[in-house]
C-alpha cells in the first residue's frame, strides 16, 4: 500500500510541478528558476534535518553541488521550453530524452547494457525507435487552433526542451561518482541548485521582484511540488528498485501532457494537434518505460 502512495504522490507532483508558476507574469525564466531552487534548497534543509547527513563533508559535497548547478542550468532551460511550446510538448519531448541519455551515459561511463544478450539488445534499438517517432508526434503536432508563438520563439522552446532532456538526464552523474546515496547528496545538490539559480540571474541581471506577493507563493510553490516527488521516487526506488521506480515515476508525462491540453489550451482541447500530442506522449513514454526496465 506505502508502493501504492509513493507512486501516486511521485507521478501526481512531478507531473504537476510546473504547473502553478506556468502563469506567473516575470520578465525572464531566470528568475523562476532562482524561486524554485531557493525552495527546493529550504526543503532540503528541513529533510537533512530529520535524516541526517552523515559522511558529508566539503570533500564529498563538491560533486553533488556540481550536480545541482548542472539542474539550474537544466532547468532555466525547461521554463524556456514549456514557456515558448506549453507544458505537454516540452515535457513530453525532454521526459523520454532523459531516459535515452542516461542508459547513454550508462553504458559510455559505467559499461552498463555492454554484457546484455541479444534479445535486450533488439528490444533497446526497437524502443528507442518507438521513443523517437513519439517525440517526432510531438514536435509536429503543430499548435492547431492554440498558440500563435512566432517561429524563432519556438526555436528556442525546442532547444530548451533538448537542453533539459540531456540536462537532467546528467545531474545525477556527478553524484554517482561521489558514491554517496540520493538522500545524503540531498543537500549539497539543492545547495548548488540554489547558487547555480542565483549565478544565473546575478549574470542575466534579473530583478527578483514578482507583481502580487501570490506569485512568489505560486513559483515557490513548483520548487515544493518537484521536491516532493523527488523524495517520494527515492523512497518508491528503495522499496521496488530504481529501474521499476523510474518507469512509474515517468508516468508523470501523462499528466503532464493533460494539464497542458485541457488547462493551460496549449494545443487546444478537440484538436487534431492535441490529440496528436498526447498520442505522441503516451508512445514516447511505452518506449521508455521498456527501455528504462532492459538489465
Amino acid at each position: 500500500m506505502l508502493n501504492v502512495v509513493f507512486a501516486l504522490v511521485t507521478v501526481l507532483a512531478w507531473g504537476t510541478w510546473l504547473a502553478p508558476s506556468q502563469h506567473v507574469p516575470m520578465k525572464g525564466q531566470q528568475t523562476r528558476t532562482f524561486y524554485v531552487t531557493l525552495a527546493v534548497l529550504l526543503v532540503a534543509i528541513v529533510a537533512a534535518f530529520f535524516q541526517g547527513y552523515q559522511g558529508l563533508t566539503l570533500r564529498t559535497s563538491w560533486l553533488p553541488f556540481l550536480g545541482g548547478i548542472i539542474w539550474a542550468l537544466s532547468g532555466l532551460c525547461a521554463f524556456v521550453g514549456t514557456q515558448r511550446l506549453g507544458m505537454a510538448k516540452a515535457f513530453g519531448i525532454w521526459s523520454p530524452l532523459n531516459i535515452i541519455v542516461s542508459i547513454l551515459w550508462g553504458i559510455i561511463l559505467f559499461g552498463e547494457f555492454l554484457h546484455t544478450g541479444t534479445f535486450n539488445i533488439v528490444l533497446a534499438i526497437v524502443s528507442f525507435v518507438v521513443i523517437i517517432g513519439g517525440i517526432l508526434m510531438i514536435i509536429f503536432a503543430g499548435s492547431e487552433g492554440g498558440s500563435t508563438k512566432q517561429s524563432g520563439a519556438v526555436v528556442y522552446g525546442y532547444l530548451g526542451a533538448l537542453g533539459a532532456g540531456i540536462g537532467w538526464a546528467s545531474y545525477f552523474i556527478p553524484i554517482r561518482i561521489s558514491g554517496l546515496s540520493m538522500w545524503v547528496a540531498m543537500l549539497p545538490l539543492a545547495a548548488g541548485m540554489f547558487v547555480g539559480g542565483a549565478v544565473i540571474c546575478v549574470v542575466s541581471k534579473s530583478s527578483l521582484h514578482l507583481e502580487k506577493p501570490s506569485h512568489y507563493f505560486r513559483v515557490m510553490s513548483t520548487g515544493l511540488l518537484w521536491t516532493i516527488g523527488n523524495y517520494c521516487a527515492l523512497l518508491m526506488m528503495e522499496h521496488l528498485g530504481t529501474g521499476k521506480g523510474f518507469t512509474i515515476a515517468q508516468l508523470c508525462v501523462v499528466v503532464n501532457a493533460l494539464l497542458g491540453i485541457f488547462w493551460e489550451h496549449t494545443p487546444r482541447p478537440g484538436t487534431r494537434a492535441a490529440y496528436l500530442t498526447l498520442a505522441g506522449v503516451v508512445v514516447a513514454t511505452i518506449g521508455a518505460a521498456v527501455l528504462g526496465n532492459l538489465n
